[in-house]
């Protein structure tokens, strides 16, 4: 049975405003780091770098990565920007959101687009983590925003007030505590917790997964020879002792006829042939048998349990197994709105930014930073199916059973039925 590679704690606290921070959760390493973890790979995981821990396992685990990669790059659709306001007002906004773009991404590099660079950074870290934390920095003379510092999130701490809700401060590499102010400070994690402000990990659930899969496939590279490969089985009938040999000489016989055979197999070019009495026989062992497919049906098993950790389907990793076009199309709905769902998380953080930047210069415009939907490849079938229920509500029309404005309210048509 293996062990799983670290367990939680929480510590327990009092419900007063004066009682210590809550310390997030801390790992404690049961056994330690295994080899592959461990050797050759330069990093250490002591058990509180935990960020760095899910870092490393998302760039040195295939499936982890592609999962990951997957999630980022559906929810990072292309956006833009939109502006409502005063013509005057709008013109300025144009003017002093541009000028964030080139300052708003934490690297300094001169990329114009540092909005869009900080969204996906951010999705990064939340399938990653399961939580981000930026911090503003305003000019001296708070006309605007200076740069966005990136907090590390498992540094967070929250001490829970007496109203019953969570104030965050920040660790500090010397252990002290600061403050963070919610007007400048920005938290969101990819999934929302009531009693544990601080998320929880998308990956908490599969690294003892990873841990049984190097295991499993060092395994396999070592047995290899149990497992997966096919052999040969050769099987010397000995030859018959003649009469008046003795047990020596007929031991001394057999053992270089046995000898000879076994060099003339090893030796076997692959055009050569090999000569015998009838005393031989040789089979096929191994290979193609149920040790091999035990072990792939394990090893499958266990990519499985990645994949449903990172809350994905099969398929979108190139995985499918036989699923059929309908359940893909209920799996896809399903993905699309867990994609929005994600995606508010990224305009919260555009519009927090570009709200904020306006309204220390004064100005009153109204940001909205919204996402393209991802391409639809359902969408053939999306239209077929609208005029389906168009064909329908015009033929209730026509017969009466409906009025215009009723169809139209049951088609979705909000302004067409109230006569807008």
């Amino acid at each position: 049975m293996f062990e799983r590679l670290f367990a939680s704690r929480r510590p327990k606290t009092e419900r007063s405003v004066s009682r210590p921070l809550e310390t997030r959760n801390a790992l404690t390493v049961s056994p330690p780091p295994i080899e592959s973890l461990r050797n050759g790979s330069g990093f250490q995981f002591t058990g509180l770098n935990r960020g760095d821990f899910y870092r490393f396992l998302r760039d040195r685990i295939p499936i982890v990565s592609s999962g990951i990669w997957t999630w980022v790059h559906l929810c990072t659709t292309p956006q833009r920007l939109e502006l409502a306001g005063g013509e005057a007002e709008v013109h300025q906004a144009g003017s002093l959101l541009e000028d964030l773009q080139g300052r708003i991404y934490p690297r300094l590099d001169g990329d114009r687009h540092g909005l869009e660079r900080l969204v996906e950074s951010s999705f990064l870290d939340l399938f990653t983590l399961g939580r981000m934390a930026l911090r503003v920095h305003l000019l001296p003379d708070r006309s605007g925003v200076s740069h966005i510092e990136a907090l590390d999130p498992y540094r967070i701490r929250w001490q829970r007030l007496e109203d019953g809700r969570s104030q965050p401060w920040y660790e500090k590499d010397n252990g002290e505590l600061e403050a963070l102010d919610s007007a400048t400070f920005f938290h969101r994690t990819l999934t929302s917790d009531l009693h544990q402000p601080d998320g929880v990990d998308p990956l908490a659930s599969i690294p003892f997964v990873v841990e049984i899969e190097q295991r499993m496939l060092e395994d396999m590279a070592r047995s290899s020879h149990n497992a997966g490969t096919q052999r040969l089985q050769i099987r010397l009938a000995p030859p018959n002792r003649e009469p008046g040999e003795d047990q020596e000489s007929y031991t001394r016989r057999i053992n270089s006829y046995f000898d000879t055979t076994v060099r003339q197999f090893r030796e076997l070019g692959p055009d050569d042939n090999v000569f015998t009495w009838s005393d031989v026989e040789v089979e096929l062992i191994g290979g193609s048998g149920s040790e091999g497919s035990v072990w792939k049906i394990n090893r499958e098993q266990v990519i499985e349990d990645v994949i449903t950790g990172l809350k994905l389907f099969p398929w979108a990793l190139g995985r499918s197994h036989g699923t059929t076009k309908n359940w893909i199309f209920a799996q896809y709905n399903l993905l699309m709105q867990i994609v929005d769902s994600v995606q508010r998380t990224g305009t919260d953080l555009a519009e927090w930014l570009l709200h904020l930047e306006l309204r220390l210069h004064g100005n009153l415009a109204t940001p909205r930073w919204l996402f393209a939907p991802n391409q639809d490849p359902f969408i053939v079938e999306r239209n077929k199916a609208k005029l389906l229920e168009l064909e329908r509500a015009e033929r209730l029309v026509e017969a009466g059973i409906l009025s215009l404005n009723q169809a139209a309210r049951e088609l979705g048509y909000d302004k067409a039925w109230k006569g807008e």
